[in-house]
C-alpha cells in the first residue's frame, strides 16, 4: 500500500509531460495538407477512427498518434527554394516550401525508413540514409503557386540534383507528388 502515494504522483507527472509534448504542436488553422504518423513524439491530432478517416480507412492507414500541418504551418518551419529541370518539363520549375528533415523533426519522427503515400495511392519508401543523403523539400509550392488537387498537390517531395544539371528519369520517378501522408519508422 506504500507504493500507492508514490505511484500516484509519478503517473501525474507522465501524464502533464504527455499533455505538455502534445500541447507544443499547435492545431492547423486551415485545410490538412499533411498527416505524418508512426514513430512520432507529438501529435495534435486523435488516432485513426474507423469512421471519421474515411479515406485514411480507404488506403488501409492506421494509427495511433499523428501530427497534422496545413500549408502554413508546413511553411513556418521554413521556406527553401530549388530549381528544377527535367527534359519532359517545358521550363525549369522553382519548388518551394519546408525541408524534409524539418518536418520529420516536427513531428517528431524517429528512426527507420519513410513510406510515402500520395492521393492516387502511390507509394515509395525512403530509406533513412536516402533522407539523410539528399536535400529533400517538401514543396507545397510551384513557381510560388500552391499545388492544389488535381494538380500534383497538395504536395510534391522534391531534391535539388546534385551538380547543377537537369534531372534524371530515374531521380524524377523518386519525387512522389500528390502526396498526403507519410509513415515514419
Amino acid at each position: 500500500m506504500r507504493a500507492l502515494p508514490v505511484f500516484v504522483p509519478a503517473m501525474l507527472i507522465l501524464a502533464f509531460a504527455q499533455l505538455t509534448l502534445a500541447a507544443d504542436m499547435q492545431s492547423p488553422a486551415g485545410p490538412v495538407i499533411l498527416t505524418v504518423a508512426g514513430s512520432v513524439s507529438v501529435a495534435n491530432r486523435p488516432a485513426f477512427d474507423e469512421k471519421d478517416d474515411a479515406f485514411f480507412r480507404y488506403h488501409d492507414q492506421t494509427f495511433d498518434k499523428a501530427v497534422v500541418f496545413d500549408r502554413a504551418m508546413l511553411e513556418d518551419l521554413g521556406v527553401t527554394e530549388i530549381r528544377i529541370a527535367y527534359k519532359d518539363w517545358q521550363r525549369p520549375i522553382t519548388f518551394s516550401g519546408p525541408l524534409l528533415v524539418d518536418v520529420l523533426k516536427a513531428a517528431g519522427c524517429s528512426g527507420g525508413p519513410l513510406r510515402t503515400l500520395a492521393l492516387d495511392g502511390f507509394a515509395t519508401e525512403i530509406s533513412a540514409e536516402e533522407v539523410g543523403a539528399r536535400n529533400w523539400v517538401l514543396a507545397t509550392r510551384a513557381n510560388g503557386r500552391p499545388h492544389g488537387i488535381g494538380g500534383r498537390g497538395p504536395l510534391w517531395l522534391v531534391f535539388d540534383p546534385p551538380g547543377d544539371r537537369p534531372a534524371t528519369e530515374e531521380e524524377e520517378n523518386m519525387w512522389p507528388w500528390a502526396l498526403f501522408f507519410v509513415q515514419c519508422g
